[in-house]
């Protein structure tokens, strides 16, 4: 009945914060494509075992546009994972249970993963097999658990790479917990070294055996997009500072995103009243210590993503090990409050939830105003295309080009101002001659071949005029280009927009 109890305030909490996502975002960046041809193909990106999943899911090829329910189950798997910690370090109370389980799933730079209709499960299966693979090395390190830990991070590197570095972030917030007695009695038993070093066996052993295997059975598989962004930095004198720059990067961007005042608030009252706690319950040398040791923690999150030569934080998705990281010093604080005999302390970590929600909820807004927006603006695209065809004495057009970024609407631009990492959660899909473009207008009725600019020997069109073979607004302009190619430019002097 407790764990019963512990889980479903779990899944309320998350329920009630990531509403407004469950109801807004339907077809998101991928999910298009994939609704529209049934296909899969995550293992061309290294992910072999999330086409395994999402078709098992689905019943079968072709799979179908499912959306919210991956993300329901996604919420299902999260919410258990948060009880499981939540025992680790003997917290029995539902309430509390929530709270801290709730950065799994709604801290900022999930709302990405948890937004897509297809890949939210096998994102939050990753996450969750991580987690697990690091309790079960930190709970009694014995031949089994340890073998176990080992399947899971293969596991979690095959369903989603970034999100196996939840491995790293929990055992080394783990180890932190062990090593000032915050953990439950039956969790203190294994030596600190023991963890390091089970733990890293664990970590390499889990990302050497996906490597052998992928390549030897997938990697010719692999598409253009997955090679390049696996490029690795070179091997030369720069690289131990280049290392620690793409190490730095998630705490920039973090700092960037949510630095600004009055929002770093509820970081700063996080990170005082942990501090606080801490120097009240263990004294100054201790707290110096760990607060040490959490640094090398978030330096070395990242995982292996600190040797790829492309930035990775660009992808909110990514930074998804700062879910476990939340949940650990809420854990973490929990404890030391019970040990200090201040439970009001405990009220310090709420500032942090409240500004989960309310990002949460501006994203959700957010996202269906930008929806509205570009809706209205991609059916004058496609009406515009119509009455171009429907013109006597023109061929049907076979190909289409496409020059210019679609704006932010009015309520987007706003909501960046205060939540820049918003900007980057809502990407724009019409976006110059790229596939997501194409893809975007084929699902409001355009469905034209793509033509490259180098392949077109007219060019591009200078200017639009108004003519039986031109359609001018303000919005954009649409002309014939050739017998067969349409060049949509939208309106020029838009604003640049991140691409994710």
């Amino acid at each position: 009945p407790g764990l019963r109890r512990q889980w479903g305030a779990a899944m309320v909490a998350g329920l009630a914060a990531l509403f407004p996502l469950l109801l807004s975002v339907d077809l998101y960046i991928d999910d298009i494509e994939r609704a529209m041809d049934g296909s899969l193909g995550w293992v061309r990106v290294g992910r072999p075992l999330a086409d395994v999943l999402v078709e098992w899911l689905n019943f079968g090829h072709p799979v179908t546009a499912v959306a919210p329910l991956n993300t329901v189950v996604a919420m299902v798997l999260l919410s258990a994972v948060g009880v499981a910690c939540a025992r680790a370090y003997g917290i029995r109370s539902p309430i509390w249970t929530a709270m801290a389980s709730l950065p799994l799933m709604a801290q900022p730079y999930a709302l990405q993963a948890m937004s897509y209709g297809f890949d939210a499960v096998f994102m939050a299966a990753a996450l969750a097999a991580a987690v697990v693979a690091a309790l079960l090395v930190n709970s009694q390190g014995s031949g089994r658990f340890v073998a176990a830990a080992l399947m899971l991070q293969l596991l979690a590197f095959n369903l989603y790479q970034p999100a196996a570095n939840g491995f790293l972030v929990m055992t080394g917030c783990l180890c932190i917990a062990a090593s000032i007695g915050l953990l439950h009695p039956t969790w203190q038993r294994q030596s600190l070294r023991a963890r390091l070093l089970v733990s890293a066996a664990v970590y390499g052993g889990g990302y050497g055996l996906y490597r052998l295997l992928f390549a030897l059975l997938f990697e010719h598989r692999l598409n253009r997009y997955a090679s390049s962004a696996a490029a690795f930095k070179p091997l030369d004198w720069q690289l131990p500072l280049a290392l620690l720059g793409s190490a730095l990067e998630p705490i920039q961007q973090v700092l960037l995103d949510f630095g600004a005042w009055p929002v770093v608030l509820p970081l700063m009252v996080l990170l005082i009243t942990y501090a606080g706690l801490l120097h009240a319950v263990r004294g100054w040398r201790t707290t110096a210590m760990v607060l040490v040791f959490s640094v090398v923690v978030l330096l070395l999150a990242p995982g292996g993503m600190v040797l790829l030569r492309e930035s990775f934080v660009r992808h909110p998705r990514v930074l998804l090990y700062f879910g476990p990281l939340l949940t650990s010093l809420i854990l973490q604080i929990l404890v030391l409050t019970r040990l200090q005999g201040r439970r009001s302390w405990r009220l310090g970590v709420l500032p942090l939830i409240w500004l989960m929600v309310v990002v949460s909820y501006a994203y959700g807004h957010a996202f269906a105003a930008q929806a509205r927006f570009e809706q209205g603006r991609l059916s004058r695209i496609v009406a515009a295309a119509s009455t171009l065809s429907a013109r006597e004495g023109q061929p049907p057009a076979q190909f289409l080009m496409v020059e210019g970024t679609m704006p932010r609407s009015p309520v987007l631009k706003n909501t960046v101002r205060k939540f820049p990492v918003i900007d980057r959660l809502i990407p724009p899909l019409l976006n110059g001659n790229q596939t997501f473009s194409f893809s975007q207008l084929r699902l409001y009725g355009l469905a034209l071949e793509k033509r490259r600019p180098e392949d077109f020997q007219e060019g591009w069109p200078k200017g639009c005029e108004p003519s039986p073979d031109a359609i001018c607004t303000r919005e954009f302009s649409l002309q014939r280009a050739g017998a067969d190619t349409l060049v949509l430019q939208l309106a020029p002097g838009a604003e640049v927009r991140p691409e994710t």
